[in-house]
């Protein structure tokens, strides 16, 4: 099994809480994700609720899914309180592929500061 580190600090988001954002900003139910993994819509409840994790292979299919990589899933992260720019970006991401008629995961952005 892989364990998120989180100290349990408020103002962190779990594993559990980036899968069912980033799940979400997607426009993917727990079932639509569930047949694209392989697995049943009862282990992606249990990974967002924090009582299972996905195993490395999972995890990896998962990051391709959700566009975001393996680290940044594990990680510690700042809560999605607020419109921070990653839920920004994969929420504009969702949209626009809804908008052309194609996948989240065709979609880049690319942002000059």
């Amino acid at each position: 099994m892989i364990h998120a580190p989180f100290d349990g600090t408020p103002g962190f988001e779990t594993l559990g809480d980036k899968l069912a954002r980033l799940r979400r900003a997607r426009g993917l139910s727990k079932t639509d994700l569930a047949e694209r993994l392989g697995v049943t819509a009862t282990s992606i409840c249990y990974w967002e609720q924090g009582r299972s994790r996905p195993r490395l292979a999972r995890l990896q299919q998962l990051s391709q899914l959700l566009d975001a990589s393996p680290a940044e899933l594990l990680a510690p992260d700042s809560a999605a309180g607020g419109d921070h720019l990653a839920d920004l970006v994969a929420r504009m991401r969702a949209e626009i592929a809804r908008a052309a008629g194609t996948t989240p995961s065709k979609v880049r952005i690319v942002i000059e500061i």
